[in-house]
């Protein structure tokens, strides 16, 4: 894999990709979270507190890692 910018340029401003990944990962996260409560998994949870903020972790670090292709 052909590693990538950390910047994306948008809008004539610089971002750096751990923003759009962060944001991606929340929506992911979101995104589970209906999902579960939709199928009424969520009662079943015993720590969601920790449980979304981890796969929201997860989630930006992985999308963060497909965009940049590798950290070594």
């Amino acid at each position: 894999m052909t590693p990538r910018a950390t910047i994306i340029g948008l809008f004539g401003s610089s971002f750096p990709v751990w923003i759009f990944a962060a944001l991606a990962g929340v929506g992911v996260a979101l995104i589970l979270r209906e999902t579960l409560v939709l199928t009424g998994l969520s009662r079943h949870l015993p720590a969601a507190a920790v449980f979304y903020p981890a796969v929201a972790l997860l989630a930006g670090i992985g999308m963060n890692y497909l965009w940049i292709g590798s950290y070594g």
